[in-house]
């Protein structure tokens, strides 16, 4: 499975990216910030650039506007160099602009060029620039650096966008498409076509575009809240797989409960002749990036892929900083994402050991194990094996934790039960934090229990589950994994005969 939901997206949701469409209501004080994004070919088959007009009126007056673009953003290098003709004007004229940087951040995190007006802007303020797809040999990284395809380009707001750095605003955002071919949609995780919304400009990064000649499931409208876009050809049978991702979705939306209903939801998907694909979640939406290529007979989307991506819809984050919080959003995530698509007949029992053996195999099989959170962030994104730790043995240390919250509970709650007030009071903005997550442990499983979380999952303390962590149906058995030469010792699950499968896939 491959998938990068990131740390920095747990600040995306704090954000209340505006996914609705429709004027705000009561905001007639707030400033208005108008884009037009026009995909240009310069004369070839494949888009070049995205051309951005900004235009920003009922700014306070007498103060200096910055702008920024991330230098690199999860991994994904070069972005704020590959802005080209950035110019700002007001009722004065042309702004001359001061450039700085933030200090490099380690693990290939963000950080930001910033554009200063070096003299308060007058009127209305217009920002116009083009930013350069990426090179179809990119580095690997998360797909967030827009990239030519098919006749469109897709990516996402923080691979081109130069944003203020300003409140919220009444945010109005069109395509211009007349440079691509006829029929060709412009599609964003914040709506399609010409949109209206209330939120700060730097929402805007943090959501997917695709432009271009793009083909949709379904044909209009959504299913279920769920609709998908994509370019270029699809190594399996688009519509139907995503037909199957509709149907996981309302199943999630039944299951997780507190999000009801749940919201609007948008697949992107761009199969590249050229390059390395992923996998990424933003609020409401996700983004597969991956080779194109006629389907093959059997071929199937990456569906693990798939659930995890949705399944952040409804873990969303904690409130740390970068990397660290990636124990909560990815591996409570990864857990419910292996646990909950078998309960509805989405996996199979077979999936689902091969699943929490992978789990399982991905946090004993690294001497990283036993990293605390803070250096793994430091790695960051410089190796995947041990960027992922924090998935795996946070995954392992939700499966322990759901098997201690059923056994007190007689089986009359699980993990996702008990998790029910903290999501909900998170969506009315109460601050979801360690302190807030040390409090539930203490709450459910007694004293003592917020600091063995501490010593696992923050410290790195060596972690062995609970010998029936993943249920009746499993035992766990020692196993040994090698790696450079070096012998690890671990564990692996093994079904346990004559378990109904029924009761193995209701757990």
């Amino acid at each position: 499975m491959t998938c990068e939901w990131l740390a920095i997206v747990a600040a995306a949701v704090a954000a209340n990216l505006a996914v609705g469409v429709g004027a705000s209501q009561g905001q007639e004080e707030a400033p208005a910030f108008d884009a037009v994004f026009k995909p240009v070919r310069d004369g070839g088959s494949d888009v070049t650039a995205i051309a951005v007009t900004e235009t920003i009126r009922g700014l306070a007056a007498g103060k200096p506007l910055v702008l920024s673009a991330p230098v690199i953003y999860a991994g994904v290098p070069g972005i704020a160099d590959r802005v080209k003709d950035l110019a700002v004007r007001d009722d004065r004229g042309d702004v001359p602009l001061a450039v700085s940087e933030d200090a490099k951040v380690p693990g290939g995190f963000p950080y930001y060029r910033r554009w200063t007006t070096a003299r308060p802007t007058v009127g209305a303020v217009t920002m116009s620039f083009r930013s350069l797809v990426q090179s179809p040999e990119a580095a690997r990284g998360p797909p967030f650096g827009i990239r030519a395809v098919a006749g469109g380009v897709s990516g996402a707001g923080s691979g081109f966008l130069v944003f203020p750095e300003m409140g919220k605003a009444d945010l109005h955002v069109r395509w211009d498409l007349s440079d691509l071919a006829a029929g060709s949609a412009g599609i964003a995780s914040w709506g399609e076509g010409e949109t209206r919304w209330h939120d700060t400009p730097r929402s805007l990064t943090q959501a997917w575009i695709i432009a271009g000649p793009v083909s949709r499931f379904p044909a209009a409208g959504s299913k279920n809240g769920f609709s998908a876009a994509w370019l270029g050809q699809a190594p399996f049978d688009a519509p139907a797989e995503m037909d199957w991702a509709s149907r996981l979705y309302a199943y999630f939306g039944k299951t997780y409960r507190y999000l009801d209903p749940p919201p609007p939801y948008r697949v992107f998907m761009r199969f590249l002749t050229s390059g390395t694909g992923g996998g990424t979640a933003l609020p409401r939406s996700f983004m597969l990036s991956a080779l194109a290529g006629p389907p093959k007979p059997g071929a199937i989307a990456p569906h693990g892929t798939l659930a995890h991506e949705m399944t952040h819809q409804w873990v969303g984050g904690i409130a740390e900083p970068d990397g660290i919080n990636s124990w909560f959003s990815e591996g409570l995530t990864t857990y419910f994402s292996a646990l909950v698509p078998k309960r509805g007949g989405f996996a199979t029992l077979d999936d689902w050991t091969r699943e929490i053996n992978r789990i399982t195999q991905s946090y004993y099989a690294y001497p990283a194990r036993t990293w605390p959170a803070a250096k793994i962030a430091e790695a960051g994104f410089g190796d995947e094996n041990i960027r992922h730790i924090p998935y795996s043995r946070s995954a392992l240390y939700f499966a322990d934790i759901d098997a201690k919250i059923r056994s007190r509970s007689g089986g009359k709650r699980r993990l996702e039960d008990a998790l029910q007030p903290i999501f909900k009071s998170r969506e009315k903005g109460v601050r979801f934090d360690h302190a807030a997550w040390q409090a539930f442990l203490t709450k459910e499983l007694g004293a003592g229990e917020a600091a063995r979380w501490k010593r696992i999952v923050i410290d790195g303390e060596l972690f062995t589950p609970g010998e029936h962590a993943f249920g009746p149906c499993f035992e766990r058995k020692p196993a040994t994994f090698t790696f450079d030469g070096q012998a690890l010792d671990g564990y692996q699950w093994v079904r346990v005969a004559g378990q109904p499968d029924a009761r193995c896939a209701a757990w």
